[in-house]
């Protein structure tokens, strides 16, 4: 399993408060937005917006890789599910090994991406919860000029 994205655009809108991101992937080029709090427009700053929203562009692209896979997936475990009813099914075949062979590996690839989807999840609610402790530290720094 190779992921592979790359960022190609990241860009803020200070009229609108919506940071944009596109990334490049296998699968083409995924955008993502991210929207300025209200609270937070006397602060704000293209990098935590375009932060938000390549998490976000990863989420849909681990996602889009779980929809592929699985797609993959249904037709192989048919086959085998049919070959192993057979008389002459044989498991010490080098077709049937390959066959089971594919079937690990998409069900480790979508193990794999599901885990890279909560752990950016949980990485983007972190960022976003611990927006008011970095807004109060940059207002007091502010203060203090």
């Amino acid at each position: 399993m190779k992921i592979q994205m790359k960022t190609v655009k990241s860009d803020y809108n200070e009229e609108t408060g919506i940071s944009t991101v596109v990334i490049a992937t296998d699968l083409g080029e995924i955008t993502a937005h991210a929207f300025l709090h209200p609270d937070d427009k006397d602060i704000a700053s293209n990098f935590a917006g375009c932060r938000y929203a390549e998490m976000r562009a990863g989420i849909k692209y681990m996602k889009e890789k779980v929809k592929i896979s699985k797609y993959q997936l249904k037709p192989l475990k048919r086959i085998y599910n049919v070959l192993s009813q057979k008389k002459y099914y044989n498991r010490d075949n080098s077709g049937t090994k390959m066959l089971e062979k594919e079937i690990y590996k998409l069900e480790d690839d979508i193990k794999i991406y599901k885990t890279n989807i909560q752990t950016l999840t949980e990485r983007l609610q972190k960022a976003v919860n611990s927006r008011d402790s970095i807004v109060r530290n940059m207002m007091n720094k502010q203060g203090n000029k």
